[in-house]
């Protein structure tokens, strides 16, 4: 399903199957952002953070059920499962692009 995404995309999430949390965090703008969990994260730094930490809360994985985009935002329907009450849960991902990285990822 990652075959009909961006290369940022799709990179976000092999490198964050890969617990390369770097990697991950190099898939965005220098000033890219995230929202999630009511926190919002900028930066590079804050955003590898982000990750690390919520895979050693977590021990989550995600799985792209469907993608599509509108409005010029990438809408990814995940599945993620891990160590937490109710997993596994169902999320929505949208992805802001600004050229060939993300600049902004807001999940839901």
């Amino acid at each position: 399903m990652t075959d009909k995404l961006p290369p940022s995309v799709t990179a976000y999430y092999s490198a964050a199957a890969a617990h390369d949390f770097e990697a991950l965090a190099h898939c965005f703008a220098v000033d890219g952002v995230v929202r999630d969990e009511g926190a919002v994260r900028t930066g590079r730094a804050a955003i590898a953070t982000w990750a690390a930490n919520a895979y050693a809360q977590y021990k989550h994985e995600t799985e792209v059920v469907e993608s599509r985009e509108q409005d010029g935002v990438h809408v990814v329907s995940v599945r993620v499962s891990g160590q937490f009450p109710g997993s596994p849960v169902q999320l929505t991902q949208r992805f802001a692009l600004a050229g060939d990285e993300i600049r902004s990822l807001e999940i839901g």
